[in-house]
């Protein structure tokens, strides 16, 4: 077996005994062309709804894979008038702000002639936003200033499966994009909970608060294309719509690319992590989340990342020293930002063994609930001794592929 660690080739010798399954994410079979994207735009409503003299174009920043830039290269192809009359606004959610490198990989060659008309949003910046009601938790929620003032909004934004909120895309333009720190952080808080989950809306708290918030928001002037992307970076589909429809299409077809049914229950799963996932463990836990469910009772899900950036942020390591474990709690019973990221772990860790192969001492390892793996070849070997039905999957890219169980279809 050949694996990808740290840019380079790890191999592996396993004896027959040992049942292999490889996954990986599909590829688009008929990518999406320029003369594909025209005839999409004409069998829409999309023409006729950017004809106005009012118009925000919300875009995702650099954090996301989506084509923003070749989007708008062939809007600006087939209605040449369109892009030197609108503005746009980068949706950033908690994200720092764009740098110049980040804002020319988001509009590409456009960008100098776009520069002038381009904002982002800040979550703490309250004089940029407006408060816009009450969310089902009774508490204000408050939106970017922009999103009130322009007659019609279009976002552009790309659907795969997201280990907590279901699926990206849709309403998280708007939601943590727009919106205000504290909604962010209420809303993300939900994700200690692991009924949320990838592929997973209906009964996901955290997607449920999410269409209980974009519903604060007049979805009437809103009309979006929803993008599917492959993993090797190629459009599969598009969908032109409003905020609900296109997604739920998007939504169809992100599965098709990115979930593997599986038949049977694993003993270990191998989660492979492409770059640049693979250089920090706040972003390699995506691979963790996306094939935890098909791993036995006791079995193991084995993280394969070099981490060269260590596990993520100072953040994240300030809120492990104030975690219990017993209790996967913070100590001081103060819910933050971002503790999701152990809380899950911690949960996924007492019914499975999460290891990591990595750079990362053993100390920063355990604090953040894995075990370190230096050997995961001797580990394979030891695990399935005496093993005549021991079952392996491979899960190349890991951290965009999902594993479902199919025991019952």
């Amino acid at each position: 077996m050949e694996l990808l660690y740290n840019n380079q080739k790890l191999n592996l010798d396993l004896p027959p005994s040992i049942r292999v399954d490889t996954f990986s994410p599909g590829q688009a079979e008929h990518p999406v062309t320029e003369d594909d994207f025209v005839t999409a735009c004409q069998q829409s409503d999309i023409i006729e709804f950017l004809k106005d003299d009012s118009i925000l174009f919300i875009i995702n920043d650099a954090h996301r894979n989506t084509p923003t830039a070749q989007i708008l290269s062939w809007f600006d192809n087939c209605l040449p008038d369109l892009i030197p009359n609108i503005s746009f606004l980068v949706a950033c959610g908690t994200h720092e702000p764009p740098t110049i490198e980040e804002y020319r990989k988001i509009f590409g060659n456009m960008y100098e002639a776009v520069k002038d008309r381009v904002s982002y949003h800040n979550c703490h910046d309250y004089e940029a936003m407006a408060k816009i009601g009450l969310d089902k938790f009774g508490e204000d929620v408050w939106i970017n200033k922009k999103v009130l003032k322009y007659n019609k909004l279009f976002t552009i934004n790309s659907v795969e499966p997201h280990y907590f909120a279901g699926y990206t895309g849709g309403r998280k333009s708007f939601f943590p994009g727009l919106a205000d720190f504290k909604t962010i952080e209420r809303n993300h808080n939900l994700a200690n909970s692991l009924d949320c989950a990838p592929m997973k809306i209906a009964g996901n708290p955290m997607a449920e608060h999410l269409n209980n918030l974009i519903s604060l928001i007049e979805t009437s002037k809103i009309q979006t294309l929803q993008i599917v992307y492959d993993a090797k970076k190629v459009i599969s589909s598009i969908h032109f719509g409003d905020i609900h429809q296109a997604f739920d299409e998007a939504v169809i077809a992100a599965e098709k690319i990115y979930v593997s049914k599986v038949p049977h229950m694993y003993d270990t799963v191998l989660l492979e992590i492409d770059p640049p996932l693979d250089r920090n463990l706040y972003q390699a836990q995506k691979a963790l989340e996306n094939s935890q469910a098909v791993v036995k009772d006791n079995g193991a899900a084995i993280i394969i990342a070099a981490c060269q950036d260590g596990i993520g942020s100072d953040h994240f390591y300030q809120l492990a020293e104030n975690w219990d474990g017993e209790t996967n709690q913070p100590k001081d019973g103060q819910l933050r930002f971002g503790s999701h990221k152990l809380s899950r772990v911690n949960a996924i860790g007492k019914r499975i063994n999460n290891y990591i192969y990595s750079q990362l001492t053993d100390e920063i390892v355990k604090k953040v609930f894995y075990k370190s793996l230096d050997d995961i070849q001797h580990f394979l070997l030891e695990d399935s001794n005496n093993n005549d039905n021991y079952r392996l999957a491979l899960v190349h890219d890991a951290a965009h592929t999902v594993l479902i169980s199919n025991f019952n279809t």
